[in-house]
């Protein structure tokens, strides 16, 4: 059911983008530290890269898609856990002060996690409510930095959180 909401989600925002006065696209890195289900520690980080598209619907909301993976697995005594993908949609809220835009997000992400050990493997799809805050530091007409920390899945004693930071592209 939760999958479905997310593909209603983003088929919702999709129209809003087309009809958003400026558009953005980007790519960010993020450190994502997770509870520790498998390695026997308290926490661990795996580093995940975003791709994200999104428009700026007016001045204070925008609507945005994302797609993600594992870019730096986290290997540990012959096993490893990594994010087959990620994918969310998301509204924030946020005004441009001269070059920095900080924002508010809140949407939905849904991803497939693995663990890959000796003697056994695991396989997942997480779903769940996501938010966040950032903020876009726009450089000259279109090229800019994006910082944020986001709370990507949180149910139950299992979370997924972290910073992360990239470019943006404003079109």
């Amino acid at each position: 059911m939760r999958v479905f909401a997310g593909a209603a989600a983003l088929l919702v925002l999709m129209p809003s983008l087309s009809v958003a006065d400026d558009g953005f696209i980007g790519i960010n890195y993020t450190q994502l530290e997770q509870d520790d289900r498998f390695f026997r520690g308290d926490r661990f980080d795996t580093g995940e890269i975003f791709v994200r598209l999104g428009a700026h619907i007016n001045e204070y909301v925008s609507a945005e898609m994302r797609l993600g993976t594992t870019l730096s697995d986290h290997s540990e005594n012959n096993a490893e856990y990594r994010f087959n993908y990620h994918a969310g949609g998301y509204l924030s809220l946020g005004y441009q002060l001269g070059l920095v835009r900080p924002y508010a997000l809140v949407g939905f992400t849904a991803g497939e996690e693995e663990f890959e050990g000796a003697s056994w493997s695991f396989k997942n799809t997480i779903e769940d409510v996501s938010y966040g805050v950032g903020a876009d530091f726009i450089f000259g007409e279109r090229l800019g930095v994006n910082v944020e920390y986001t709370q990507y899945y949180d149910i139950g004693d299992v979370t997924y959180k972290g910073p992360s930071v990239g470019l943006v592209h404003q079109f």
